[in-house]
């Protein structure tokens, strides 16, 4: 025999054997608790004329109330499983992702300033001395930049030979070539095949490499060159790669060698670093935004006579 009756929750119609009559569980279908009513006979026995029963085949009878229950517990169990899943998504397999693609996108730009400061070391060694962060005008207005200087030394004397030394940077002829951007200038930051701005910065100031129009020569470093800072790469919109006007000026206010991992960020900009940089030996070293900008600041001047060795062996490289 069955009982059948509806969920006084949900109206779902159901069958279940008449043994499991007055017993208590939850519906299959909204979970509500629900007690199942007494069959004919047991209501005939107690005054009660609630539920009509129906004689079915045994074999076709309805849902047990185990069944019930049990269909419950393994959906209650499927859904724990999909939402640990997407809780692991969120928290492990994404961010995991995300820092493989930033890792990576690091090393490219250390790749790049790797070649720019072998550019400069071989400018020097061809030149005697490395070259300004700018040249000037007879007004003493940046004129040229440092970039153009080591087109030669980067493979690119057919760029070197179209620039034009006798006009500005952005005069008609020059602009033909900041048009053309070496792609090692091609900060990570700015992903267009078509741009001219880059993100990587000589670190320019009177103790520096760079002290603005000023050339430097090795005789002039009494600090270790695996320590002194050369070449960074800045956040922000970056800037035209010819523009002699543009570098990581620490004289300036904005020099403040604050670091910022975060390659997304929104409100990071041209005043902070990515953590890529560059040394005078050809080295280069990813810093954390944890790293010291007391040690940056020491790393920037080339005879300071800071005491850093132990520092830099801690910074890494993706």
């Amino acid at each position: 025999m069955t009982i059948s009756f509806d969920c006084p929750h949900c109206g779902t119609q159901m069958q279940v054997l008449d043994r499991y009559a007055g017993q208590t569980g939850p519906c299959a279908v909204c979970a509500k608790t629900i007690t199942i009513p007494l069959g004919t006979a047991a209501e005939a026995s107690q005054g009660h004329s609630r539920t009509s029963t129906k004689r079915v085949p045994e074999e076709n009878s309805g849902v047990g109330l185990g069944t019930l229950i049990g269909i419950l517990g393994g959906s209650v169990a499927l859904f724990s499983v999909i939402f640990l899943t997407v809780v692991l998504i969120f928290r492990v397999a994404i961010p995991a992702a995300n820092q493989m693609r930033t890792d990576s996108l690091n090393r490219a730009s250390l790749d790049k300033i790797e070649r720019i400061t072998q550019a400069l070391n071989a400018y020097h060694d061809l030149h005697g001395s490395y070259p300004p962060a700018y040249f000037t005008d007879n007004k003493g207005k940046p004129n040229h930049s440092w970039r153009v200087m080591i087109l030669p030394q980067l493979d690119r004397n057919d760029l070197y030979k179209i620039y034009n030394f006798n006009e500005p940077w952005n005069s008609p002829v020059n602009i033909q070539v900041t048009t053309r951007m070496p792609d090692v200038y091609r900060s990570e930051i700015d992903q267009s095949a078509n741009s001219t701005i880059t993100n990587f910065a000589a670190v320019v100031g009177k103790k520096t490499m760079f002290p603005h129009e000023k050339s430097t020569t090795r005789s002039q470093v009494f600090d270790n060159p695996n320590s002194v800072l050369m070449i960074v790469e800045v956040h922000g919109l970056g800037f035209d790669w010819t523009d002699p006007s543009q570098n990581y000026d620490l004289d300036s206010p904005q020099g403040t060698m604050v670091i910022d991992n975060n390659r997304s960020s929104t409100t990071a900009n041209q005043s902070m670093l990515t953590g890529n940089l560059g040394v005078m030996s050809g080295d280069t070293y990813h810093a954390d935004d944890s790293t010291s900008v007391l040690l940056l600041q020491s790393m920037a001047t080339r005879n300071g006579s800071e005491d850093v060795g132990y520092e830099i062996d801690i910074l890494q490289q993706p």
